[in-house]
């Protein structure tokens, strides 16, 4: 047996100096990419159809990575209050082990007063091989506190996640407002400054021939090249922001890169300020209420004073219930089994001393925690007042750039007519059409900064997106909700956030978690009531 456990230890020595690092493969680091490239788009709905805004939203609520992983964090805070049940369970224990003599273990006894040692053969109590086994319960009511506590921090961590995925869901709805219009003005523009540019570049050949054949004044040459050379320097730079526009949005759906994909853009007039008539007073009490990091806030604050409770319950002693079924081979014992059952109190009195400090320190986390909360809702209640400002200012800035856009598209239509009548040269047609191209884009880019601060201002006061229920949870009904939401009206000044755990897009409401905070530990109990009677009544066998 010491031959065999020195040979045993010998290899796992060898073992262990024998790790060394070993890099992926080339082979290894492209199959994996491969995997990792066919999972960015396992099981999406093919784009086939111009797309909506409220698709685009749909889709990166239901296909988005980023939203993916907020999804998975939040499932597994959920999956940690599952967890937390068998911590408010006693430790149930089994152990088994066989041991072995090479010889019995005898002994001879010895007087105590006079330390002779008696003449008779030696006896031995306990046989050479030995097998033994218990099935133990023990319970410390100490434990079983801080579990208690840890169980509510837990839930209240799960509460967390589900603000943070809100927060997530609305940034990228946000961000797919600006997106999706910045993508719309790249397919309608991109084809008319394409053109524009072909005929300015045709326009500034011929002006450089009639240079080079003296064939009008030099002067009045170079000024037509230079007017035409600051129209296609303006319109390269147009189509270089258009071409990046369906990109990031093809990036946000989670839609390959380079994908051809339309957008169904509305007619004129299609493009229209958002409703918004709620009160500056409602709105600030929405916030206060809805808003993601606020509510994460006040939940931190509730974990900073459950650590105190924690420190507070650790100054106490434990007490620990066992009970326990024991088995020993030793054929000498009258009974091979038997029950025990003990009770036992701890007390580390070390805690009496660092306890005053320990819960001073989490006192002093709960004032961090109070401290942050409240200057947040300061910066939650200007933050209202600047975006609500920041959306009437694009708003407006959005009205005036559609006013100068349609007074552009009637010059070039003037300038076109003019054209083909002979009272127009080519060179002025090119700049009134780079004018309307500028000003038909300035009329996207106020509109998408428009929707973004719209987008911003639902994020703000807590309005999210999607309903608190849902019929279906395909993508067009997904969409079909969102587009009511997207209808022009005023969100709802105290909606419902809901928790989403994996595999699912909805389910009942943030609040509807609340309960569950204190639901925990009342679950537990019952649970760990049938657990103890079971294993009682099985070690009582």
């Amino acid at each position: 047996m010491a031959h065999l456990l020195a040979a045993v230890s010998t290899m796992a020595l060898l073992t262990a100096c024998a790790v060394t690092p070993t890099p992926y493969s080339q082979d290894e680091f492209m199959a994996r990419a491969k995997a990792d490239r066919a999972a960015m788009f396992d099981g999406q709905e093919v784009l086939s159809k111009p797309l909506t805004l409220p698709e685009a939203v749909a889709r990166v609520l239901k296909y988005n990575l980023d939203k993916r992983a907020k999804m998975m964090d939040e499932a597994l805070a959920l999956g940690q209050l599952d967890l937390d049940r068998f911590d408010l369970l006693p430790k149930l224990t089994a152990n088994a082990g066989y041991t072995e003599r090479s010889s019995p273990n005898a002994t001879r006894s010895r007087d105590l007063y006079t330390q002779t040692t008696s003449t008779s053969n030696p006896s031995y109590s306990a046989d050479r091989f030995s097998i033994t086994s218990d099935l133990g319960l023990t319970w410390n009511i100490l434990d079983f506190g801080v579990s208690y506590f840890s169980a509510q921090q837990n839930a209240d961590r799960a509460l967390i996640a589900s603000e943070r995925r809100r927060k997530t869901v609305a940034n990228l709805v946000q961000e797919v407002r600006f997106t999706f219009w910045r993508a719309a003005a790249a397919q309608v523009l991109k084809s008319k400054v394409t053109d524009i540019i072909t005929t300015a570049e045709k326009a500034l050949a011929d002006s450089e021939r009639v240079e080079n054949e003296r064939l009008r004044n030099p002067t009045e040459s170079l000024r037509v090249q230079k007017t035409l050379l600051e129209s296609i320097r303006q319109l390269e730079a147009i189509d270089q922001e258009l071409t990046t526009a369906k990109a990031e949005l093809a990036a946000l759906i989670n839609v390959p890169p380079g994908s051809d994909f339309q957008l169904d853009i509305p007619e004129n007039g299609g493009m229209t300020v958002p409703e918004w008539s709620l009160p500056i007073e409602q709105m600030e009490e929405a916030a206060l209420i809805n808003n993601p990091d606020l509510r994460e806030q006040d939940y931190q604050s509730r974990i900073a004073v459950d650590d105190t409770r924690k420190e507070i319950l650790k100054l106490l002693p434990g007490i620990t219930f066992s009970l326990s079924r024991q088995y020993d081979q030793n054929s000498f014992l009258m009974d091979n089994r038997w029950n025990e059952v003990g009770t036992k109190i701890t007390w580390n009195l070390l805690n009496l001393l660092s306890g005053p400090d320990r819960i001073k320190h989490a006192d002093t986390a709960e004032d961090v925690a109070t401290a942050k909360r409240v200057a947040l809702r300061m910066a939650v209640l200007a933050q209202v007042h600047v975006i609500s400002h920041q959306f009437l200012s694009a708003a407006k800035q959005y009205e005036r750039a559609d006013k100068l856009w349609k007074i552009e598209q009637r010059l070039a239509e003037a300038s076109g007519n003019q054209s083909r009548g002979g009272t127009q040269n080519e060179i002025e047609r090119v700049s009134t059409e780079t004018s309307a191209i500028a000003a038909e884009l300035r009329r996207f880019q106020t509109y998408a900064q428009m929707q973004s601060s719209y987008g911003k201002l639902q994020s703000t006061i807590g309005a999210d997106t999607i309903p608190e229920r849902l019929a279906t949870h395909t993508l067009d009904g997904v969409s079909g909700a969102i587009a009511v939401n997207f209808g022009g009206k005023t969100p709802s000044p105290d909606p419902v956030p809901t928790a989403v755990p994996a595999g699912k897009e909805t389910v009942a409401p943030v609040a509807a978690l609340e309960p569950g905070r204190q639901d925990v530990v009342r679950d537990g109990l019952v649970w760990l009531g049938g657990k103890i009677a079971s294993l009682a009544d099985q070690v009582g066998k």
